[in-house]
Parts: structure tokens; sequence; C-alpha cells
């Protein structure tokens, strides 16, 4: 079954027709109906998609719930009742001037929770656009949450939250050294590879991606 007869199916057992579902989700009828019939594999608005046909991102996409895990140990973690603590949502000015939790301003209202062991400087930023969906293999789709460490160091294949010196907002992306080059990597096949040297800075390491579901609460409080 692909995501075209998952999305089609789940919309029927709701008894909504193409016209209410895209007004849901935002978008027009058409680009539903390109869904629908298989012409669009990865949907831009993933997320709401899937909150609006009441089920999970991760199952709409993939017909299963998977989970972001990578080779290397930092994104392969058991999260434990006991070992849980809240780290800030930032925007993106307040990621690329991002010092530490003193430097939030008193009036931040968005916290969520986090496992214990992110080190202290560490903050959930919100995913825009599909450069990180993939059809196969690790994807993290526009609307998910990535919980960036500023305290690791960044090696070949990890996901980073970066800045292009002259871009004002940090881009998210896989970082790739090879033969002496360095580049900042989509998971999208439909995204090129950026280049990079001297014109950009890590801002930290992707520890964990997760979709935000109506479960799962964000607090205004330290």
């Amino acid at each position: 079954m692909s995501i075209a007869d998952r999305v089609k199916e789940k919309r029927m057992a709701l008894g909504l027709t193409q016209s209410e579902l895209a007004n849901l989700v935002g978008i027009t009828q058409q680009s539903l109906q390109k869904i629908e019939d298989g012409r669009t594999q990865n949907p831009r608005k993933l997320i709401n998609l899937a909150r609006s046909l009441q089920c999970d991102p991760e199952w709409l996409q993939f017909g299963k719930t998977v989970e972001l895990k990578e080779s290397f140990s930092i994104y392969d973690y058991k999260r434990h009742s006991e070992t849980i603590c809240y780290r800030p949502i930032l925007n993106p000015q307040q990621a690329i001037a991002w010092q530490g939790r003193d430097s939030l301003p008193p009036s931040h209202s968005d916290w969520l929770e986090a496992p214990i062991h992110s080190l202290n400087d560490s903050f959930w930023f919100n995913v825009t656009g599909d450069s990180m969906t993939s059809a196969s293999g690790m994807s993290v789709p526009e609307g998910y949450l990535i919980l960036v460490d500023p305290g690791l160091m960044a090696k070949n294949g990890h996901l980073v939250l970066a800045r292009l010196h002259e871009m004002q907002e940090p881009t998210f992306k896989m970082l790739v050294i090879d033969a002496g080059c360095t580049y900042l990597k989509p998971l999208n096949t439909n995204y090129r590879p950026i280049e990079v040297d001297d014109n950009f800075s890590i801002i930290g390491v992707v520890r964990e991606a997760k979709a935000l579901f109506h479960s799962e609460q964000v607090i205004a409080t330290a």
C-alpha cells in the first residue's frame, strides 16, 4: 500500500471529501488529488495531513511507525520517565544567536520535554521545508522538531543545524566530509548538496527528531 492509498483510505474512513480534507490541511484540492493519485510522494505538509487524518505521519508516509536512528549512538537512546527534562523551542533568530539558557528572554514561553542526558545548552528547533524528507531510509519531514546539542562535536554523517554566513536563517542538513571537501547534504535527493568551506558554522548536532502530537505538552514555564 502506497502513501496515496493510505491517504485515500483514511480520508474515506473519516467521511471527508477531497475538498474538506484539503481545507483542513491548508492545501488546494488539486494538491490533494496529486497525493491520492500518486504523483506527489513526499507531501510538504505531511504533519498537517497526518493530523487531519488522525494518524501518525510515519505510518502515513512509510506504512509503519519508524524512529530516527543512525549507526552512531547519539541517535539511539531509551527514554525513561525519570530521565526527562525540558528544553526551549527556538525560532531561527534565537537559534543563530543561542548562547545557552541564560540568553533567553524571561518571556520565552515554549518548552518541550527532552532526555536528561542532553546537555544544558540543547534546544528544540522546528523543521521547515522538505529538503530532509526522504522516500526511503532516514527522513525528517517538515513540522518535526529536532533536538539540537551545541555541546557535541560534529562528525562526518551527523545531522546538524548549521549556518551559512550569508544566510539569515539556519539550515538543517547532514554533514558529509569527502576527499577533503565538506558538504551540507539534504536527505531529499531532489536537492543538491551544498559545498562549504569557511563560510559556514555548526550550531549543533541533532540528537533526536520527533513529531509533536496533541498528547505531548509544550509548557510555558522554565
